[in-house]
Order: structure tokens, then C-alpha cells, then sequence
């Protein structure tokens, strides 16, 4: 797990490091968009500076949850803080869908009241370096989280630049009907283009926080591997109450095994502790493995 560090020692291979870095772009990507849409009146520049913005308040829960995250367990967290990880993530979806519904609005108030829009070549320039920001910081966010086992809040992070750079490519598409062709209405509904795209990232990532918060079990390759360990072991004689579920990227697991009744209790005490070992030794994401150790008759079950 990852400990919890002074601002001065926060380096950027770290999850913390991570996140503030994403605080840092958000904050450049959102004055030049702004002014860009300010200029050129551009509704759908404005609804990509908006996004921007929402991307920073993300960004800064993201960093908030991970240091929670990182909080070692205490008297009223048995478990840890992990779970912080995953309500930042949520936070942040809620966050896109609040921006969603404000971008159609306006581009729909656009589409029934027009007014002019100037493409100038600035325009061009601070959508297309937005691009290219969002595909580095993307793939930045999303190495530093697999190179940590797995982060809720920096995947969703990393969802919003990515979201953010195909919001680029509807707004790049608007701004160049208006500048080659004259179509006006081409930038709000680059702008609605935006919304969607939002709103689709939103949902998608929601409902996979969702169902870590509600203790769905973990994905089923985790729980094959769990059932393969559980089937090989030759001290058990079967198993029964498998209940596995997620706290940010950790596993936590508890399982009732059979062992041979003929066993004294410091025995079958030490093979429940040989499996849990096992499967937390072949199994890195499980950190913790409550087993539970049931007799069985060695003959009904040989």
C-alpha cells in the first residue's frame, strides 16, 4: 500500500505524484481554452473549457482519495481506507454528468438563438495542443496506476483525459465547418458531440464504481484463480461460502474449507493458515483471506 507523504516528497511515479500532476495540466488546459472561447465566442470550446474544469475539481478528488487510500487501518477503519479510491471515482462520474447536462443547455440555447462564431488560427492551435496533452497524460496516468497494482481513482482520471481528447476531436470538427464552410450551427452541436461523449464515460465508469461500493464480487479471471488454488490444495476436502469483494484495488476474501475431521485443532488451524498464505502469496490483489476451517468425515469425502 501506499503510504501517505509529505507535499515536498510527493514524486511523480507515485499515485499521489500522479494525480497532482493531472491537477497541474488541468489547470493550463482550462485558462487557454477559456480564453480561446471567450475570443472567438466558440460554444463549443467553452463546453471543452467546462469540461476541463470539471476534469480539475476530478482531478483534485482523485489526488484526495488516494491519500486517503493510503491511510494505514485504525480502531474505526478495521479495513483500511481503500474504498476512498473508489468514492473519488464516483464523485468525479457525477461530476461528467453535471457537465453534461450544463454543455447541452447551452448548445441547445445556441441552436435556437444563434450567434456568431470567429475561428481564428489560435483556435486550431489550443485544440489541437489540448490533444496531444490529453494523449500523454492519458497514458502517464493509466502506466502509474497498473505500475501500483491498480488505481479506481487514477483510471478515472485517466477516463477523463481520454474522454477529453475525443471531446477535442468533435470541437476540432465544429470549429472546421465554421472556418472553411460558414456552417454555424456546426459548433453547438460539436458541443451536444461533446455532451455525449461525456455522458457515455460517465455511465460507463459509474456503474463499474457502483458496483465495488455495493461489495460485487471481484471479476471472474480473480475468482477462477481463487477456486483453482482452493480445488488443488490436497489437505481440503472441498469448500463452501465463497464471498470475495473489492476495497479500491484490493481483494478481501472469506471462504469456509473441509478438512479431515481426524485433525487436531493446531492442524487443521495451520493448513487454514498454509491456504490463506497461498492464495495472498499466488494472488497479490487478495490482501487479505479470512479461511475457515470445518471438520469433514476423511472417509465420506476421500
Amino acid at each position: 500500500m501506499e503510504h501517505a507523504q509529505a507535499p515536498g516528497s510527493i514524486r511523480p511515479d507515485t499515485k499521489a505524484g500522479a494525480a497532482l500532476y493531472s491537477v497541474l495540466v488541468n489547470i493550463v488546459l482550462i485558462g487557454a481554452k477559456l480564453l480561446v472561447g471567450l475570443l472567438t465566442g466558440s460554444v463549443a470550446i467553452l463546453a471543452d473549457a467546462a469540461h476541463s474544469f470539471l476534469d480539475l475539481s476530478a482531478s483534485i478528488f482523485a489526488y484526495a482519495g488516494i491519500r486517503t487510500a493510503a491511510k494505514p487501518a485504525d480502531e474505526d477503519h478495521a479495513f483500511g481506507h481503500a474504498k476512498a479510491e473508489n468514492i473519488s471515482s464516483l464523485i468525479q462520474m457525477f461530476l461528467l454528468g453535471a457537465t453534461c447536462v450544463a454543455i447541452v443547455i447551452e448548445s441547445v440555447r445556441r441552436l435556437v438563438v444563434t450567434a456568431p462564431v470567429r475561428v481564428a488560427w489560435y483556435s486550431f492551435v489550443v485544440v489541437l495542443a489540448a490533444m496531444l496533452i490529453d494523449i500523454v497524460v492519458s497514458r502517464y496516468l493509466r502506466r502509474i496506476a497498473v505500475a501500483h497494482g491498480g488505481s479506481a481513482a487514477l483510471e478515472a482520471d485517466a477516463l477523463h483525459f481520454a474522454s477529453d481528447l475525443w471531446a477535442s476531436v468533435a470541437v476540432l470538427a465544429g470549429i472546421t465547418l465554421v472556418a472553411v464552410f460558414g456552417l454555424q450551427i456546426a459548433d453547438p452541436l460539436a458541443g451536444i458531440a461533446v455532451a455525449a461523449i461525456i455522458g457515455t464515460t460517465a455511465i460507463e465508469q459509474g456503474r463499474r464504481t457502483t458496483q465495488v461500493l455495493l461489495d460485487a464480487m471481484p471479476d471472474r479471471p480473480t475468482l477462477t484463480a481463487i477456486e483453482r488454488i482452493l480445488e488443488s490444495d490436497p489437505k481440503l476436502h472441498g469448500y463452501h461460502a465463497l464471498r470475495a469483494r473489492q476495497a479500491g484495488k484490493h481483494v478481501l476474501l472469506d471462504v469456509s474449507v473441509h478438512v479431515d475431521g481426524r485433525l487436531s485443532l493446531a492442524q487443521a488451524h495451520e493448513v487454514g493458515h498454509a491456504v490463506s498464505e497461498r492464495i495472498r502469496r499466488e494472488l497479490p490483489i487478495v490482501t487479505d483471506a479470512v479461511v475457515h476451517v470445518e471438520p469433514v468425515d476423511d472417509e465420506a469425502h476421500g
